[in-house]
């Protein structure tokens, strides 16, 4: 039986002596060489075999022979040859190396690039670690075992430098049936300037459509895409987005317009992104979004986009310091929004600009003073505007008992706003309010824990009492504020107002009873809530409102009765439901219940309902479905829909139907909306279709 030779720093020149070996130094890097049998001839030819590895500087070699003519500085090897770099992998039955070079020769080799795409070819020269000249060559990014696409040519050049591959007298093939033959053809292997796989799609508001983007990449670290889009019942469309990265961080822009033949009219949308990390731990962030006409969004948008009421553009600059038990922030913003429901954006409110700071201080573990700070200009065509500046400094009290179970927070501060109005019709252009604030937030948890550790119930009951002493504010300016209806979340909150523009006067008790039960998998240490049940109410002391206009009716003494359940009895299985009931009227207010089932793999199917009262607000029944399930390994069907049970109409459908193969994908989707938006008719349908083969780029959208 052969014994394994194992011979360390060896150069591939293999001179016998010991003394020419450092010598060899200057004309061959050394290298690692180990097979089952080393020897040399009479004219020096070292010959190796039986499971050679031969290492050198940029790659490796593995064969069943390899014999080495010194004088040619040649090195040949046949059997199982696979020569590995981080570059690419070659597999052959015989190659002949330049022992002082990257180059050589290969006949009927498979090369794998190192991002997956496949070349076969009777014969390879290669020129250098990273450029190929190949002959009588098939192209395919797809799996061997399931080869889709490819491109077959009479010769090709492989240059993963520029990340390329160019052939001549080419077809492409599909399940190896030519469809395409030029006599020219160029694939992409890494970002590289060139056209991209068209889009098409049709509907009824914009016709049937067709884009060809053209990607530009003259610099690594930026580049644009020019896109024309012709619509047959708009016109044609022009699109770039150009993107740009550095040290500090990355941007993006994007730019269309139309001359639109339905609306008569030329129409655009502007858009863009900036993320920069400044020095001193600054960062500033801006996204912009507008658009030329209110009707824009709805007839060119897809998706849940469609039925948005405002576009925002915002910058901020912000910056976060700390220092021991000292923690402050500020950020300066500036925001323009776009209501799409006005004619006219006259109205709208603009925040130019707004200058935010907050500090907080921790004196000891059971006092924490805070410093909060709000100064807001806000600008409009018509209508009142002008500056406001709210501060308020207040101190927290956190509390714990030794050994835990009961926990309390109590809290105390002032709130003083100023107001310097312009255009304004009000008797006082400088008016004041200043307010006092005190909480106290109790909490206990009894807890049971099982013997194994593996189950846990906790039963929270939570009381908090707020007082706020604010003045009638029906002199003051409205900006930013309005009340909201009572739920879950501003249960446990003094004041349910939004903005700064108005703040509630309360008296009010609110309590919270919260049951958990947990389930801990002592075999993946995940913990899981099976079940949670939560209810509550509150009860005001004062009942008092502060402005008639947004707070038509005074507050009842007890709240409207909420109540919560999540049940979870599998990881992947969720019921739940909400609502809350009024206990002087005897009937539900609001009501919400929804169910989902979901899969590690993506798969989901969901159901929503919602249901409000027209003695609380605004009357609303929804039903709404929303799936994406796996009919096999391969196929995917997608729905989605929302009804209204009042109108008894079907608001959105949309049902889809996607393949996923290895190497492409096939997908088509159907929908129709009926909402009456945009310059189109009341409704709204049609179809978008996907067609995407792995390493070539998709048609579609």
């Amino acid at each position: 039986m052969l014994h394994r030779l194992y011979v360390l720093c060896i150069t591939l020149l293999m001179l016998p002596c010991a003394v020419s070996l450092s010598a060899s130094l200057a004309v061959a890097e050394p290298v690692d060489i180990t097979a089952d049998e080393i020897s040399r001839t009479a004219d020096g030819v070292v010959i190796a075999r039986g499971h050679v590895v031969i290492i050198r500087q940029w790659d490796t070699l593995m064969a069943d022979e390899v014999k080495y003519r010194a004088n040619q500085h040649v090195l040949e090897a046949k059997g199982h040859v696979i020569i590995k770099s981080d570059k690419a992998t070659i597999e052959t039955d015989q190659a002949i190396m330049q022992t002082q070079s990257k180059t050589g020769h290969m006949g009927h080799a498979v090369i794998t690039l190192a991002g997956g795409e496949r070349i076969t070819a009777a014969h390879v020269k290669r020129v250098d670690d990273q450029t190929y000249e190949a002959e009588e060559v098939l192209f395919s990014s797809c799996p061997i075992d399931e080869e889709s696409w490819r491109v077959a040519a009479s010769r090709a050049v492989i240059n993963q430098a520029e990340g390329s591959f160019t052939a001549n007298h080419a077809r492409l093939e599909l399940w190896q049936i030519p469809v395409i033959y030029t006599p020219w053809w160029q694939q992409s292997l890494k970002r590289k300037s060139g056209f991209l796989m068209p889009n098409v799609a049709t509907g009824k508001r914009r016709g049937s459509e067709i884009s060809l983007p053209y990607y530009f990449a003259p610099q690594a670290n930026w580049d644009l895409t020019v896109t024309p889009r012709w619509m047959s019942a708009r016109g044609l469309m022009g699109e770039l987005e150009a993107r740009h990265v550095s040290d500090y961080g990355h941007e993006s822009i994007n730019i269309a317009g139309i001359n639109d033949t339905i609306a008569g009219s030329t129409r655009s949308r502007l858009g863009g992104e900036l993320q920069w990390r400044l020095p001193a731990n600054m960062q500033l962030s801006a996204k912009a979004d507008h658009v030329s006409d209110r009707l824009y969004v709805a007839d060119y948008a897809t998706g849940n986009q469609i039925s948005s009421v405002f576009l925002q553009s915002i910058a901020t600059l912000s910056q976060a310091v700390q220092h021991q038990d000292f923690m402050a922030n500020w950020s300066l913003q500036g925001m323009h929004l776009q209501n799409l429901l006005l004619q006219s954006n006259a109205t709208t409110l603009q925040i130019l600009p707004r200058l935010q700071s907050d500090a907080r201080w921790q004196i000891n573990p059971n006092l924490i003073a805070h410093l909060g700070q709000q100064s807001t200009r806000f600008s409009r065509r018509t209508g009142e505007n002008g500056w406001r500046v709210n501060i308020r400094p207040y101190i927290e009290m956190p509390w714990e008992l030794d050994g835990g179970g009961i926990s309390a927070v109590l809290t105390a501060g002032v709130q003083h706003t100023r107001y310097w109005l312009q255009q304004s019709l009000l008797p006082d252009n400088k008016p004041t309010r200043t307010t006092a604030d005190a909480s106290l937030e109790v909490r206990s948890d009894f807890e049971r824990i099982g013997a194994q550790h593996g189950w846990r119930h906790v039963v929270s009951p939570i009381i908090r009492y707020d007082y706020i002493s604010a003045p009638n504010q029906r002199g003051l300016p409205v900006f930013d504020s309005s009340l909201v209806l009572l739920n879950q979340s501003n249960l446990l909150s003094g004041n349910r107002f939004t903005g700064l523009d108005r703040i509630e006067r309360s008296s009010r008790v609110s309590v919270l009873l919260e049951n958990r039960l947990q389930f801990n998998d002592l075999d993946t240490s995940v913990k899981r809530d099976v079940l949670i049940v939560r209810t509550g109410m509150s009860y005001d002391l004062m009942r008092t409102s502060i402005d008639t206009a947004l707070q038509s009716t005074p507050t009842r003494p007890f709240s409207n009765l909420l109540a919560e359940a999540i049940w979870q009895p599998l990881g992947n299985l969720r019921l739940s439901s909400s609502g809350q009931y009024d206990t002087a009227k005897r009937f539900w207010a609001d009501l919400n219940a929804s169910a989902s089932i979901s899969s590690a793999d993506g798969d989901h199917v969901s159901a929503t309902y919602k249901f409000t009262d027209a003695r609380y607000t605004t009357k609303v029944q929804l039903l709404s479905l929303n799936s994406q399930i796996g009919l096999n390994h391969r196929w995917k069907a997608t729905a989605n829909w929302q009804y209204d049970m009042l109108l008894k109409l079907s608001q959105r459908t949309a049902l889809g139907l996607q393949y996923n193969h290895p190497c492409w994908t096939l997908g088509f989707e159907a929908y129709r909306t009926n909402s009456p938006i945009g310059t189109g008719t009341a409704s709204n349908f049609g179809f978008r279709l996907l067609l995407e083969f792995k390493g070539l780029g998709s048609v579609g959208s």
